[in-house]
C-alpha cells in the first residue's frame, strides 16, 4: 500500500520552480493540512492530475510557466524488460544481453520529469550507467507509468450540498453533490435498480457514523411542490425529516457513503480502483462525529487498500491519524509568496501546525477522556500496549493524549477545591482524566515528592499511574531494547533495563561504544522502539495491572 515514490510539483499556482510542493512518498491515508490559501487544494490538483491527465492542469502555471511534475520512481522488472530487451547485446552494453546488464538497476531510484507537453523526461538515476546506455535510460521515462495509473479519481469539495433536485436519467454525482439526490431516487425507484444498496447497505454504515445522537430506520424520496425530488429520513417514531431542514453534517455523511459504498456499485468498480481525494469533511461536524466519520474513513481504507487524500483545519483529524502508522501528515505553509510543503515527522512540526490552525485549549472539552502523560514518547509506548491488549480502543475517537511537560505538573491540579492563581484545575478542562507520572527516585523506596502526592490524592489512586520504576521506558523489557538496537542501530547487544536507573544510562552501560543518545531523540527512538513491543514483553512490574486499570477507564468514559 505504501507508494516509495516522491512525487514533486514546480511552476503551479503557489508553488514556485525551485523548492515546489508534493509528497515524499504516498501512505494509504494522507492528511494534508495548513491554513487557508496555504496550498492544500493545489496538492489535490495535482493527484487529480496523476489519475486523470486533466489537460487544465498544466494551463494553470505560475507566472505564465508551464507547470513541471518530478517523479522519484523505483525500477521494476518490467520497466527494465521493456527497454534492456534480452534478445539483444553489444552496443559497448557490456554483459551477454541488454536484459543481464539491465537488471542491475532493479530496485534502484529513477527521477523523471513531466514537462506539460505529454512526453516525459529521464532527469536522474541513484545508480551509475555505462555511456553507451544513455539512450536506454531517456527511453524508461516513457515506460514508467504514473502514480495511480488505471485508477479513478473522486473529490469531494469543500463547497458541497445535496439539493432536491429535477428527475434526470444520469446517474452520477459531482465534487460538490450536485446529482446525489437525483441517483438516489433512481436506485430507489427503477426497477432495474437494486435499492437495498440505499435502504439496506447505506443506511446501516450511515448509522453506523452517526449513531449515537440519532438512529434512522428509513430512507426515501418524495417530490416537492416544485416537482423536485427531495430525500427524507425516518426515526423510530416514524417522524419524516427532510434532509434539505438537516445540518449540513449529516449531509457531509452522506455524500462520504455514496461516494464510498454506492458509486463503486453503480459504476461496477472494485473500491480500491479509486483514489478518493476529501475536503474539509469536519465542515460544521462535532468532534464526536468528526471522530467517528474519520474512523469508518480509516477502516475502509485498511478493508479495501484504497487511498485517501484528505484537507482539513481540524485538530481532531490529527488526533484520529496522527499515531495510524497508515497516515501521514502533510504540512501546508504559505510565506506570502510561495507555498512550500513538508511532511511532519516530529513533535515540533505538530506544534507548528496546531499553531497554523489556531488550536484552543478549550477544543479538549470536547473529547471523551484525556490521558496526560509527560511527552510524547510516553504517547507512543501507551498507544502501543493499549493497541496490543485492546485493539478496538483508537486514539483520537475514545480517548485523547495531552502532555503536561514534567515540571509543569507542580502547577497543575486536579481538586475543584484546591485552586489558586498559579493552578490549572484539569478536571474542570475534562472531567474525565487519568495521569501517567515518572516516579523519578532512584531507588524504589523513594519518597515520592508532594506534588505527586497531591496529584494522586486528589485525583484518585485508580486515576493515577506513579511508574514502579524510575521512568515509563523502566517498562520496556530487555529483549524489546535489545531487539531495537540490533534491528533498528546494528548494535548487537544484551541490555539490561535496570528499573531504577533512566533507560540512556542502561543502554551507555551495556555497550559504552554506543553513541546513541536516547533522551535527544526520545519521540523518534520511542516510536521505533514500540514496533517491538508484544504481549509477551507487558508482564513487567504493574504494567499489566494499571494498563487494565487505565483501559477500563477508556471503556468507562465511552460508556
Amino acid at each position: 500500500m505504501i507508494l516509495n515514490q516522491k512525487i514533486i510539483v514546480k511552476n503551479y499556482k503557489c508553488f514556485d520552480s525551485k523548492e515546489g510542493g508534493g509528497f515524499d512518498k504516498i501512505l494509504p491515508i494522507n492528511l494534508i493540512i495548513g491554513k487557508n490559501n496555504s496550498g492544500k487544494s493545489s496538492l489535490i490538483d495535482l493527484i487529480e492530475f496523476l489519475v486523470n491527465s486533466n489537460d487544465n492542469f498544466t494551463k494553470t502555471g505560475r507566472e505564465s510557466k508551464t507547470p513541471a511534475i518530478i517523479i522519484e520512481h523505483t525500477l521494476n522488472e518490467s520497466n527494465i524488460s521493456r527497454v534492456f530487451p534480452s534478445g539483444t547485446s553489444g552496443g559497448g552494453i557490456p554483459g551477454r544481453s541488454f536484459y543481464e546488464y539491465g537488471k542491475q538497476f532493479i530496485g534502484k531510484k529513477y527521477t523523471y520529469q513531466f514537462n506539460g507537453k505529454n512526453q516525459k523526461t529521464f532527469v536522474s538515476t541513484d545508480a551509475e550507467y555505462v555511456r553507451h546506455a544513455q539512450k536506454m535510460f531517456d527511453s524508461l521515462a516513457s515506460v514508467v507509468e504514473f502514480p495511480f495509473a488505471n485508477k479513478s479519481f473522486c473529490n469531494i469539495s469543500a463547497e458541497r450540498d445535496i439539493i432536491p433536485e429535477t428527475s434526470n436519467t444520469e446517474l452520477k454525482f459531482y465534487s460538490n453533490g450536485v446529482g446525489s439526490t437525483n441517483t438516489i431516487q433512481q436506485i430507489l425507484n427503477k426497477t432495474d435498480k437494486d435499492s437495498t444498496i440505499i435502504e439496506k447497505i447505506l443506511l446501516e454504515e450511515l448509522n453506523v457514523i452517526i449513531n449515537p445522537d440519532i438512529h434512522f430506520s428509513r430512507i426515501l424520496v418524495q417530490l416537492d411542490e416544485n416537482n423536485k425530488w427531495e430525500l427524507f429520513f425516518e426515526d423510530a417514531n416514524q417522524k419524516r425529516i427532510s434532509l434539505s431542514k438537516m445540518g449540513s453534517g449529516i449531509k457531509t455523511v452522506l455524500l462520504v457513503l455514496l461516494n464510498l459504498i454506492v458509486r463503486p456499485k453503480i459504476e461496477n468498480k472494485n473500491p480500491n480502483s479509486y483514489v478518493f481525494a476529501f475536503e474539509e469533511l469536519e465542515n460544521n461536524l462535532h468532534p464526536s462525529l468528526q471522530r467517528r466519520l474519520y474512523n469508518y474513513i480509516k477502516k475502509y481504507s485498511k478493508k479495501h487498500a484504497a487511498y485517501f487524500f484528505l484537507t482539513t483545519h481540524s485538530n481532531v483529524v490529527i488526533d484520529s491519524f496522527g499515531t495510524d502508522k497508515n497516515a501521514q501528515l502533510i504540512h501546508v505553509s504559505n510565506d506570502g509568496d510561495k507555498s512550500t510543503s513538508k511532511t511532519v515527522l516530529s513533535y515540533n512540526g505538530t506544534k507548528q501546525i496546531l499553531n497554523d490552525l489556531g488550536l484552543k485549549a478549550s477544543d479538549i472539552l470536547q473529547s471523551n477522556g484525556i490521558i496526560w502523560v509527560e511527552g510524547p514518547s510516553d504517547r507512543n509506548f501507551i498507544n502501543k500496549w493499549i493497541e496490543i491488549l485492546s485493539p478496538e480502543l483508537k486514539e483520537g475517537l475514545h480517548y485523547v493524549i495531552m502532555f503536561y511537560g514534567g515540571r509543569l505538573l507542580s502547577n497543575l491540579s486536579f481538586d475543584f477545591e484546591w485552586l489558586k492563581k498559579e493552578v490549572i484545575p484539569l478536571l474542570k478542562i475534562n472531567r474525565n482524566a487519568y495521569v501517567v507520572i515518572d516516579r523519578d527516585g532512584k531507588t524504589i523506596n523513594t519518597k515520592l515528592n508532594e506534588t505527586k502526592v497531591r496529584i494522586k490524592e486528589e485525583i484518585g489512586e485508580n486515576r493515577c499511574w506513579i511508574t514502579k520504576g524510575r521512568e515509563i521506558e523502566n517498562y520496556l523489557s530487555d529483549e524489546t531494547l535489545s531487539n531495537w538496537l540490533n534491528e533498528n542501530h546494528k548494535y548487537k547487544v544484551e541490555i539490561v533495563n535496570n528499573k531504577n536507573i533512566k533507560l540512556e544510562e542502561n543502554i551507555i552501560n551495556s555497550n559504552n561504544k554506543i553513541k546513541l543518545k536516547y533522551n535527544l531523540n526520545k519521540t523518534i527512538y520511542s516510536s521505533e522502539i514500540s514496533e517491538f513491543i508484544n504481549v509477551d514483553s507487558i508482564s513487567i512490574m504493574d504494567l499489566n495491572e494499571k494498563l487494565n486499570e487505565l483501559i477500563e477507564a477508556i471503556k468507562e468514559w465511552n460508556k
